[in-house]
């Protein structure tokens, strides 16, 4: 089996969040619509056909389906203890399920008012240092508009297919 590992054309939001918001942007967000992309981990493994954890990977691979919204959050861009990394990475994924069901959406990006539609693609969120320390409300307002920037997005809402 035969695994595509390239990288599609990157999407970033067409309102860059540094030019929306005064002080440092708390998070920077590359999206990848229509295309569904494994983390950075996987792909070392899969590279490696001798990798002790390359059977477990192919199998997550093989048995994820691909719909949906796949979120991914990292917060290693910053020193600091794991600690104030996870709790910075923990809210900043809370603001982004808070922020997908203000817009309708679940927690996995599909349609919560009973539609067939929801955002398809993948979102790499990259937490950067000024959200351990920012107040809440700004980490939900920035999370707001890059939602809003995907939501917006051409192609990036569609209708889920239906299985007769």
């Amino acid at each position: 089996m035969s695994l595509d590992l390239s990288l599609p054309d990157l999407h970033i939001p067409s309102v860059s969040m540094q030019s929306r918001l005064p002080r440092i942007s708390l998070i920077a967000v590359a999206f990848y619509p229509n295309a569904y992309k494994h983390s950075g981990p996987m792909k070392f493994v899969l590279s490696d056909s001798t990798h002790v954890l390359r059977p477990q990977v192919l199998s997550q691979i093989q048995s994820r389906p691909k719909q949906g919204l796949w979120l991914r959050i990292s917060a290693n861009g910053f020193p600091g203890k794991a600690t104030v990394r996870k709790w910075a990475k923990r809210r900043v994924q809370v603001a982004f399920k808070e922020e997908l069901k203000i817009k309708g959406f679940g927690p996995e990006g599909m349609r919560l008012a009973g539609g067939n539609e929801g955002l398809r693609g993948t979102m790499d969120v990259y937490v950067r240092k000024g959200a351990v320390t920012a107040e809440w409300r700004s980490v939900r307002a920035e999370v707001g508009k890059v939602l809003e920037d995907v939501v917006n997005t051409p192609g990036t809402t569609t209708k889920k297919a239906k299985w007769g």
